[in-house]
């Protein structure tokens, strides 16, 4: 029985909604940042842009390659799998 690997619609809508939200939220917050200098300022707008940009690029490795990479690892598990059965327990479920 095979599994499936595709993403639901919701998920990959609510995941594009995500994206576009930290989008805007970057784009009304940078401007606003303090400049990168020494200190606690600077250290902030770093961390700040850094959670952006994470934030970001996750919801849009979602978008685009999460599902083809789970699909290509249940692939392999299941290639594994019938490499690692012994020939006598495949010739019991067949029979069986």
């Amino acid at each position: 029985m095979r599994r499936k690997v595709g993403v639901p619609r919701q998920i990959r809508r609510q995941s594009i909604m995500y994206t576009c939200a930290a989008i805007a939220l970057g784009a009304y917050g940078i401007p606003r940042l303090p400049r990168m200098s020494h200190g606690i300022a600077g250290t902030f707008t770093a961390a700040w842009m850094l959670v952006l940009a994470l934030s970001i690029c996750a919801n849009l490795y979602f978008v685009f390659g999460a599902d083809k990479e789970r699909k290509r690892l249940l692939e392999e598990q299941e290639y594994r799998a019938e490499a690692e059965a012994p020939v006598s327990q495949a010739r019991v479920r067949a029979r069986g």
